[in-house]
């Protein structure tokens, strides 16, 4: 019994202590700041949208204000504030930034004409900052990994990245989690860039059971880091998402996509599926325009010459030469781009 009540006084010492700890980070009510101020915090929290600018909180707070803003206990209010810090220079970015990775609190934000998106305060935060230098920018990549990588920061910024060992296990867990695919599908062209062989089972998996899920990343992936189970993917969205997808969506480009990276592995397999899609008529199952799909369709089959494609690739010969003769060669655009100097670093 001794022992049990110390172990409830125990447990009680520690909740007191974490509860004090988030009340002291994020504290300050709006009955904290200055009168002028105050009717301006209202209406932010009314609304509970992050706006795109806010001129009454630029015009009005003080660099100090703002720091006690973004320790406030509304979130909304701490993401308004956290924005505006950014915009000042009176400020260290980076090391607002790194102590606020953790504000995990979600919050509504008008993207204008991307319209409002959900998300949280951290993600925001490192969305809107630019660092000084790569160093800064590796540091921060390093703690949202290794610290934050429940963040959706922490995924998609794994297309960026070369492959670290020691990134590896956070990125082998962060494809476990439940979250959106299209995080889940970041996570795992994350993993695929290492090439490890004990990988492809797991990626295979989580691919076949969420196929109808998936995107022009997921594609990509298999392009990229080609494996012959990955046929097994193919064969397995063909059959019951590749049309499904086409007329649910009312458009070809997630097929285009799928047509697209199965042409590359060049194998009996993949002709065969190609083989179906070339001359099933109609080619879609609904009522949609045809043409696009089949141009993308004919390219992606000449453009990967196998003996696996030879009987396609006599078929459309007629149809490679007239496009051909109608195919407009546009001058580089990057030949005449002008250079970029003190290009941003951005996340």
């Amino acid at each position: 019994m001794k022992n049990y009540t110390l172990a409830c006084f125990s447990l009680t010492i520690l909740f007191t202590l974490l509860a004090c700890n988030n009340e002291n980070k994020n504290s300050y009510a709006i009955r904290d700041f200055r009168s002028l101020l105050q009717p301006y915090l209202t209406k932010l929290v009314s609304e509970a949208i992050v706006p795109s600018s806010d001129s009454s909180i630029k015009n009005l707070a003080s660099d100090k204000e703002l720091v006690q803003l973004s320790h406030c206990e509304h979130p909304v209010l701490r993401a308004v504030a956290l924005k505006e810090i950014l915009e000042r220079n009176s400020f260290n970015h980076f090391d607002i930034l790194m102590a606020h990775l953790d504000d995990t609190a979600i919050i509504a934000t008008n993207e204008t004409e991307w319209g409002i998106q959900y998300g949280t305060i951290a993600d925001y935060l490192i969305d809107h900052s630019q660092w000084k230098n790569q160093e800064e920018k590796n540091k921060t990549i390093n703690a949202v990994i290794t610290q934050h990588n429940y963040l959706r920061s922490a995924y998609s910024i794994l297309y960026k990245i070369e492959p670290r060992e020691e990134y590896y296990l956070y990125i082998k867990n962060m494809t476990t989690r439940h979250k959106l695919f299209n995080e889940i599908e970041d996570a795992l062209n994350g993993l695929a860039k290492f090439k490890k062989s004990e990988d492809v089972k797991i990626i295979q998996a989580i691919l076949l059971a969420r196929e109808s899920e998936m995107t022009e990343k997921s594609f990509t992936l298999m392009e990229l880091y080609p494996n012959q189970l990955y046929l097994d993917v193919y064969e397995e969205y063909y059959k019951y998402s590749f049309y499904r997808s086409i007329c649910r969506d009312h458009n070809s480009n997630r097929a285009v996509d799928f047509i697209t990276s199965l042409a590359t592995y060049k194998n009996e397999k993949s002709a065969a599926i190609l083989n179906k899609i070339l001359n099933r008529q109609p080619m879609k199952k609904c009522a949609a325009d045809d043409n696009r799909l089949k141009e993308e369709l004919i390219l992606a089959i000449w453009n990967n010459p196998c003996v696996a494609y030879t009987k396609m690739r006599n078929q459309i010969e007629p149809a490679v030469n007239s496009y051909k003769k109608h195919t407009i060669v546009l001058p580089d655009e990057k030949k005449y781009a002008p250079e970029l100097t003190n290009e941003l670093i951005t996340w």
